[in-house]
């Protein structure tokens, strides 16, 4: 019978960590797409230096998809 060596196993809640990090991301994702699918067309319709924030909109999905994922992993650190 194949003994169970304790140094090949994650510490326990290890996995529970990455779980809660990548449904954070993916909530921030999420967050992040709705309100650049919602702003881009406000942004577009705009004049000026208003419009010129649509480039910097794209920013908002990676930014809260990270966001998120620290948020995701700190609530499961606590």
């Amino acid at each position: 019978m194949a003994r169970s060596d304790a140094a090949h196993r994650p510490p326990h809640g290890a996995s529970r960590l990455w779980v809660a990090t990548g449904i954070g991301a993916l909530v921030g994702f999420a967050i992040g797409a709705t309100v650049y699918i919602l702003l881009t067309p406000v942004l577009e319709a705009s004049d000026g230096f208003v419009r010129e924030l649509q480039g910097l909109s794209w920013n908002l999905v990676p930014g809260l998809t990270l966001l998120g994922g620290v948020l995701g992993w700190a609530m499961a650190r606590r």
